[in-house]
């Protein structure tokens, strides 16, 4: 799990290193550009992720190390939302739900390519991104002002 308090140093940081992560991709499959859904900002109420381009950045990323896409499921983004929801009120780290393969975390980065880029640069993150057997996948975000790190990333993969 990712945990880290972002600033603007990070922020510039984290997005650039996303930009190469996308541009890193074997066999050209990767965008040529960042979409604005990924680097739109979520630290603020009412902020909508655009879960189609980063299940976009996913697959093109799950492709380019031979994994198959994932397909998007309603059921698993709303009980990501859930879990998104309680772990920016709460604090504490949610578990994996029954029935679900991996979940991934993350707190603190303002939008997705920042998420991504933490996850897909962390190995062990990396592999659970690209293990071929999962083929569904859900994903939210939640934001609290009150909370230490802002924003709470919840990414759920299932078979």
């Amino acid at each position: 799990m990712i945990v880290q308090k972002s600033s603007r140093v990070l922020i510039a940081l984290a997005s650039a290193a996303a930009l190469a992560a996308c541009s890193g991709f074997a066999g050209g499959s990767a965008p040529t550009t960042l979409p604005a859904g990924l680097s739109a900002p979520m630290d603020q109420q009412g902020a909508q992720l655009d879960r189609n381009a980063a299940l976009n950045l996913l697959n093109a990323y799950r492709s380019s190390v031979g994994a198959p896409a994932l397909q998007a499921d309603p059921a698993l983004d709303a009980q990501a939302q859930t879990l998104a929801s309680q772990y920016a009120a709460s604090g504490r780290a949610p578990s994996a739900p029954a029935g679900v393969r991996a979940i991934k975390l993350s707190a603190g980065y303002s939008n997705f390519a920042e998420t991504f880029s933490g996850w897909r640069n962390s190995s062990a993150d990396a592999r659970v991104l690209a293990d071929p057997g999962a083929r569904r996948a859900g994903l939210a975000v939640a934001y609290s002002g009150t909370s230490t790190y802002g924003t709470h990333w919840v990414l759920l993969l299932a078979n």
